[in-house]
Parts: structure tokens; C-alpha cells; sequence
């Protein structure tokens, strides 16, 4: 009796062991990720992104908005974070079809280029206040006078 039951708790905690096998989840995200990152966006060319950073600078630089508070060389930094964004997100051909070519944007898409400009007015704008606390400009009080 002692065996038979030695027998089958011996028998439940093998197969109570063993009847999970499947691969842990990591692996199979391992695998998405890495088909992902090979699936690489080709630069823009030259020219047509030096063309956006143009076209989108001049409407920006033209909001009273944004001339309150940005100079012109903020503002063109914001400008340049904004297309090379759009170069990372977007094929060439892709952006002038769905975004470049449109007058009129679905609201997705204004969207995502408000969030994009705006992350990037953020970035600038924490460069200007850092570069600004490095070098303190001194008031020269004869000067003043």
C-alpha cells in the first residue's frame, strides 16, 4: 500500500512538472522587435527635406503666436526636429501623399504633427534655459546710466 502510494505521488510531481512547456513570452517578442528594427525608413532626399524645413519654418515664423515666444533661430530648431521627426516616421513619398500634398489634414494627422512640434518646441526650449543658466548675461550698470 505504502509503495502504491509513494508510486503515485512519484507519478503527480513529474507530471505536474512537465505539462507547461510552452517558451517563455519574452522570445516571441525578442523576435518582433528584431523584425521591426530591420525594417529601417530611408533617408529623404537632401533637396525635398531642405525644401520642408523652408515651407514649414515660414509658417511658422508668420504666427504672431509663435513670434511671441520664440526667436527666429528657436524657432527654425523647432522646425528642423519637427521634419527630421516626420523623416523617422514616414517614407518620402508617403508624407508628401498623406501630409505634404493635403491643405487640408485629417485631424489624426494635425495631430500628430501638433504633439511632434510641440515636443520638440519642449526640447528647445530646455536647451535655451540651460544654455541661458551657463552663460548668465551681466548688466553693466554704467551702460544704464
Amino acid at each position: 500500500m505504502y509503495k502504491s502510494i509513494i508510486f503515485v505521488m512519484i507519478l503527480l510531481l513529474f507530471t505536474g512538472c512537465t505539462i507547461n512547456m510552452t517558451p517563455p513570452q519574452e522570445q516571441v517578442e525578442n523576435k518582433v522587435s528584431a523584425e521591426i528594427e530591420t525594417k529601417k525608413i530611408k533617408p529623404w532626399p537632401h533637396v525635398e527635406k531642405e525644401y520642408w524645413y523652408a515651407k514649414y519654418f515660414l509658417s511658422m515664423a508668420l504666427n504672431p503666436d509663435v513670434q511671441r515666444v520664440m526667436l527666429p533661430r528657436q524657432v527654425f530648431s523647432v522646425v528642423k526636429c519637427t521634419v527630421d521627426g516626420f523623416e523617422k516616421d514616414y517614407e518620402y513619398e508617403r508624407f508628401v501623399k498623406e501630409i505634404g500634398a493635403n491643405m487640408a489634414l485629417p485631424p489624426q494627422i494635425h495631430k500628430y504633427i501638433y504633439d511632434l512640434s510641440w515636443q520638440c518646441s519642449l526640447e528647445v526650449k530646455r536647451k535655451a534655459e540651460e544654455e541661458q543658466s551657463k552663460n548668465p548675461k551681466s548688466i553693466d550698470v554704467r551702460k544704464t546710466i
